[in-house]
């Protein structure tokens, strides 16, 4: 496939901070590459816990009520598979260790494209959108390296391969609008089902946000909504070859 077409992709891995990152960042866009035909991993790196809204669930009950709420949003989008990391949400990991778990899920699951949080967003303070972001950069490039071994699962192969490119959202730096007209109802749809992060004002506030900025970045385009996005070939992390 060529970079900026994401359309052909067959595999597609979303690496995310939390457990709302890739559908608020690209939900219409993977929506349409699943209804399309792709298969769609998500992998969810940290436990998500700090912004649980109800502070009387004990940590096993908040937890149980993330993962269900993210396989509800899930449906709606057309995830295949949803994985977790289970780091400390907003905690003290360790940024090495992560981007060994990245190559290892990139190896097994073997994407075409991997969709991520953009580490470059200009004032982004958030360190596990840093990390993370930054993490799955260098990963795209490193895992192909066939002296750089990891151990599978059972079952499992450390061979590299060849990841045709890497999506940022949340960015400011956009070189592609993804139409996201017929495919926006069911992002949104998504959405709703994030009630342990969000009020009912707040998820209200938020719909309303999200359809200004889908409408904006689509207002030079020839359809009604867009997702601004940063698509780069892997060989673009590394002095720029």
């Amino acid at each position: 496939m060529s970079v900026h077409d994401l359309t052909t992709a067959q595999r597609v891995l979303c690496v995310q901070p939390h457990y709302d990152d890739n559908d608020l960042g690209a939900g219409g866009t993977i929506t349409a590459l699943a209804a399309g035909g792709a298969t769609v991993a998500y992998l969810t790196v940290t436990d998500d816990l700090v912004g649980v809204l109800d502070e009387t669930l004990s940590d096993a009950e908040a937890s149980e009520r993330l993962r269900a709420e993210q396989h509800e949003a899930g449906r709606a989008v057309g995830v295949t598979e949803q994985r977790w990391l289970g780091l400390s949400d907003a905690g003290d990991w360790d940024y090495f260790e992560l981007r060994h778990a990245i190559i290892v899920e990139m190896r097994r699951f073997r994407p075409d494209v991997v969709f991520t949080v953009d580490p470059w967003l200009p004032y982004e303070a958030h360190q596990d959108h840093l990390r993370v972001g930054r993490a799955v950069a260098e990963a795209s490039f490193l895992q192909r390296m066939k002296r750089l071994r990891v151990d599978p699962e059972p079952g499992g192969t450390w061979e590299p391969h060849e990841i045709a490119a890497v999506v940022f959202y949340f960015t400011r730096e956009p070189n592609l609008c993804f139409d996201i007209s017929a495919s926006r109802e069911r992002k949104h749809r998504a959405i709703d089902a994030y009630r342990a992060q969000f009020s009912e004002d707040q998820l209200r506030l938020l719909h309303l946000g999200l359809d200004v900025k889908e409408r904006e970045w689509a207002e030079a385009e020839p359809f009604s909504h867009g997702e601004a996005l940063k698509v780069l070939a892997p060989g673009a992390f590394h002095v720029g070859l």
